[in-house]
C-alpha cells in the first residue's frame, strides 16, 4: 500500500488538517478562513514605524494596506491548493515544495528553447545549486499530468530579472522533479509547467500563463470561485477594520465610526460568497504518494515549509 504524496517529500513543520470544513456546508473552508482572519489580525495588531511625511495617523492607514497585499498572494497559493484538495480523490497537492536546481541544468535551460526540452528529466541537486521553491505541486491521478504550479498576485509588474529567473526557474525545477519522481515510481505520464498571474500584471512571459478569467478553463476545475472567496472575505475584514482608522486620521468622531463599522457588518453579510461543496471527503490511500517521493529533496532551512493540501 502507498502512501500520501505528504511523505514524499515530508519535511514539512506541520500538515493541514485532514478536514476542511466538517459540516461538510457550501462555504469557505475552516482552514482558509483561519488563514484570512490571521492575516488580518497580524496585520492591523501591530504599529507601523510613523512616516515623517504621512504622520503616524496616515501611517497607521498604510501599513496594514501595503501588509495585506503581500499576504494576499500567499493566500492566493493556499486558495490554489485547496482548489484541487477540495476535488477529493483524483488529486495530491502539495505546497512550498523546494528543488535545489543544479547549475547545470540551469544552463541547460538557458540555452535551448522549450520545445527542446520536452521530454527530458534531469537528477536533482544533492546541496549545491540554486533553491528554486515551486508554489502550489498537483499530481493528477487520472491523466498522470504533474502541475508545477507559479503563483504571482499579478497586481504590478515583476519584470526585469526577476520575471526572466521566474520563467527559468519553473522549467529547471519542473525536468528535475520529474526525474525524482519517475526514479521512485510515479506514474508521470507529462510535467505541466503553468504560471498563475491572477491579476495578469505581473509582466512575467511564460510559455503557459493563466488568470483569474482562464484559470478554471485550463485546469477544468472550479478555482476562481474558492480564490474570489477568500479575497472577498480579506476585503470585508479590511474594510471593517480600516474604517475606524481612516475616520481617526480626518478626525471624524467616534459614534460615527461606530455607526460606520454597522454598516460594513450589515453590507459584508449581504455579500457572503459560497465557494464550494466540501461535503465528500473521502479519499483513496491505496495508491501512490506525490509527497513520499519528494521526501528525497533537502529541507528548506528557514521560511515556509512544504505541507501537504488535503480535504
Amino acid at each position: 500500500m502507498h502512501t500520501n504524496l505528504q511523505t514524499l517529500f515530508d519535511h514539512s513543520s506541520s500538515n493541514l488538517p485532514s478536514k476542511l470544513n466538517s459540516g461538510g456546508s457550501s462555504e469557505l473552508p475552516f482552514e482558509l478562513r483561519e488563514a484570512v482572519d490571521n492575516a488580518l489580525n497580524e496585520c492591523f495588531g501591530k504599529t507601523y514605524s510613523t512616516d515623517e511625511l504621512l504622520g503616524d495617523d496616515l501611517t497607521q492607514v498604510r501599513g496594514p494596506l501595503d501588509s495585506l497585499c503581500k499576504r494576499h498572494g500567499l493566500l492566493l497559493e493556499e486558495a490554489i491548493a485547496y482548489a484541487f484538495a477540495a476535488q477529493g480523490e483524483r488529486y495530491d497537492v502539495v505546497t512550498q515544495v523546494s528543488v535545489i536546481v543544479s547549475n547545470e541544468a540551469m544552463a541547460l535551460v538557458e540555452a535551448n528553447l522549450s520545445k527542446n526540452l520536452e521530454g527530458l528529466n534531469l537528477p536533482a541537486a544533492s546541496t549545491k545549486g540554486k533553491r528554486v521553491v515551486i508554489d502550489v505541486l498537483v499530481f493528477d491521478f487520472e491523466t498522470g499530468d504533474l502541475h508545477v504550479i507559479s503563483v504571482k498576485r499579478g497586481g504590478g509588474a515583476q519584470g526585469g530579472k526577476a520575471a526572466r529567473d521566474a520563467r527559468k526557474d519553473l522549467t529547471a525545477a519542473g525536468l528535475m522533479l520529474k526525474h525524482l519522481m519517475l526514479a521512485q515510481g510515479y506514474p508521470i505520464q507529462n510535467v505541466k509547467k503553468v504560471l498563475v498571474d491572477w491579476y495578469g500584471r505581473s509582466g512575467i512571459i511564460a510559455r503557459k500563463t493563466v488568470t483569474r478569467e482562464t484559470v478554471d478553463g485550463y485546469f477544468g476545475i472550479p478555482v476562481a470561485s474558492i480564490v474570489e472567496a477568500m479575497s472577498a472575505r480579506l476585503a470585508s475584514g479590511l474594510a471593517e477594520r480600516m474604517a475606524p482608522r481612516l475616520l481617526n486620521a480626518f478626525g471624524v468622531s467616534g459614534s460615527d465610526v461606530a455607526s460606520w463599522k454597522r454598516d460594513i457588518r450589515a453590507r459584508n453579510r449581504t455579500e457572503e460568497i459560497e465557494a464550494y461543496d466540501s461535503s465528500n471527503n473521502n479519499r483513496l490511500t491505496d495508491r501512490p504518494s506525490l509527497s513520499n517521493c519528494l521526501s528525497a529533496l533537502p529541507m528548506r532551512k528557514q521560511g515556509r515549509q512544504m505541507r501537504h493540501v488535503v480535504t
